[in-house]
């Protein structure tokens, strides 16, 4: 097996997050919640329905807490 360069195994890490982040986001959306990102510095929401939107959205009393 040859030895991987420094930009191929950086390319392997950046895949590697990307594959991570994708599931978080179907997690996330799987559970009904919103998936907050920054954009251009905005804090921005992708709801469950793949609106994106820049209002907090309200959750009832009994959403399910993750941390």
């Amino acid at each position: 097996m040859l030895p991987m360069s420094d930009r191929e195994f950086a390319l392997k890490i950046a895949r590697l997050g990307q594959r991570g982040a994708r599931k978080a986001i179907e997690k996330a959306h799987s559970a009904g919640l919103a998936v907050p990102f920054s954009l251009n510095g905005k804090l921005m929401y992708e709801l469950p329905d793949g609106t994106i939107t820049d209002k907090c959205p309200e959750y009832p009393a009994n959403a399910p807490v993750h941390g």
